[in-house]
């Protein structure tokens, strides 16, 4: 009982919830262009004209219900462009699968654009914007984006070669239908938004969209097979609903293109991933396509607000600017110590040069003194020898050995006093420096 009750009350909140979400997109909805509920009616609106074999059935227009068939269906009312429109097609495609010269358009066009039905059913030169669902390219099931101004027609034969975005698309053979969603925010530097199932196709702020008048419709052919191209269901919003404002974490899969490289030396093949951008290019725009890539994906990020890792990586980057300062501050604080150290030991050098010059001076007294007490030596020895020689006093060699006693130990003690004299006036001009 408990459980119930509980689960009772859950569903009232979830389905609360969803009807405030829904509100507030009804509030944009444009009922005279958006089909009603077809699972409730008979037959189509008075507003809207269907053609060729189209019909509707069970709840679903049926584009071409039989093989090698057509079918459209256009709105009668144009829509007035101001500043900004959503509008969601459900489509599915059943009873076929795999390449086909057929295809399902999706339109949004001038007013004056002609009624050609050359293109899958629809304008070949047209005004405006073509969504084309097709399997007929050489990259596979695809949903493409054409536009075109009225100055260049296409053919179903090049229109696989002037799409200016597109993104893969498994629509064939499946029962469970897409919703493809195209919005567009002139207010917001003209941003162009394709989604399927709330998941991006592409985007864009190239294209731009005057003011004026506009019609919106579907075409659709499928060659020679029985391929069902149906839609079940079409709303118009005069502004941006709330599913395009979904971030852009979950994009739809792209293309992808591999060349087969063989080793000419060994014979070893290997694939290489490469995009139509790349093999359009020449060898210089391998560059060019590495910085295409990195400014598509950071333009994506800004255009969904997910920039929360763009804030911590330029965090990041602040961060290591202010130690790369601090790092470069120290580095020079250091040479500026290394060269007030340098300057100092040239002081210092200096200073021991005074300092063994006066040693080297001391060095002469000493040995003018060892001169001169040479001298007194040999004039005391010629004395000794004269007075020896006339009074009978002592012999030369014992005053000789005498006198050598004596100054040996002066000299050493000369010699010893002077070292520590230079010691003391080395330490005193260090101690001046410090």
């Amino acid at each position: 009982m408990i459980f119930s009750t509980f689960l009772s009350i859950a569903c009232l909140f979830i389905s609360s919830l969803g009807h405030t979400v829904d509100n507030s997109d009804s509030n944009l909805l444009d009922e005279g262009l958006s089909l009603p509920d077809l699972v409730q009616v008979n037959n189509l609106p008075a507003t809207w004209s269907s053609g060729e074999s189209a019909k509707l059935v069970e709840g679903r227009v049926m584009l071409t219900p039989n093989k090698a068939s057509k079918g459209s269906l256009w709105a009668k009312k144009d829509y007035s462009l101001s500043k900004s429109f959503s509008l969601e097609w459900t489509v599915r495609s059943v009873n076929y699968e795999g390449r086909s010269k057929g295809g399902m358009a999706l339109w949004f066009l001038a007013s004056q654009s002609p009624a050609d039905k050359a293109l899958f059913n629809g304008p070949s030169n047209f005004d405006g914007l073509q969504l084309l669902i097709a399997n007929g390219g050489e990259l596979g099931p695809m949903l493409r984006g054409q536009l075109n101004d009225g100055t260049d027609s296409f053919t179903e034969e090049n229109v696989f070669d002037k799409s200016f975005a597109s993104c893969l698309l498994a629509y064939q053979d499946s029962t469970v239908p897409l919703t493809i969603r195209l919005a567009y925010d002139s207010s917001d530097d003209h941003l162009l938004k394709v989604q399927v199932d709330n998941r991006v196709c592409f985007q864009t702020r190239k294209a731009m969209f005057p003011q004026g008048q506009y019609k919106i419709g579907v075409t659709a052919s499928n060659g020679d097979n029985n391929e069902s191209f149906e839609v079940l269901e079409f709303k118009f919003f005069d502004g941006i609903v709330e599913d395009v404002l979904i971030p852009n974490v979950n994009p739809m899969e792209q293309p992808r293109l591999l060349t087969r490289i063989v080793n000419g030396n060994t014979g070893e093949e290997e694939l290489v991933e490469k995009t139509p951008f790349e093999v359009s290019g020449n060898a210089d725009s391998m560059t060019n396509f590495e910085l295409f890539k990195k400014l598509n994906k950071l333009e994506g990020k800004v255009l969904a607000n997910d920039i929360g890792e763009l804030s911590e990586t330029v965090t990041h980057l602040v961060a290591m600017q202010k130690e790369q300062i601090k790092k470069i501050d120290h580095l020079v604080s250091l040479i500026d110590s290394l060269t007030s150290a340098k300057n100092k030991d040239k002081d210092l050098s200096a200073a021991e040069d005074d300092t063994f010059q006066d040693f080297f001076n001391l060095n002469r007294k000493l040995e003018t003194l060892l001169s001169e007490q040479e001298k007194i030596r040999e004039a005391t020895k010629n004395n000794i020898i004269y007075n020896a020689n006339n009074s009978g006093g002592p012999h030369i060699d014992d005053v000789v050995r005498k006198l050598t006693m004596w100054l040996i130990p002066l000299v050493i003690i000369m010699m010893v006093m002077a070292y520590y004299t230079f010691r003391i006036r080395q330490d005193i001009v260090k101690t001046k420096l410090l």
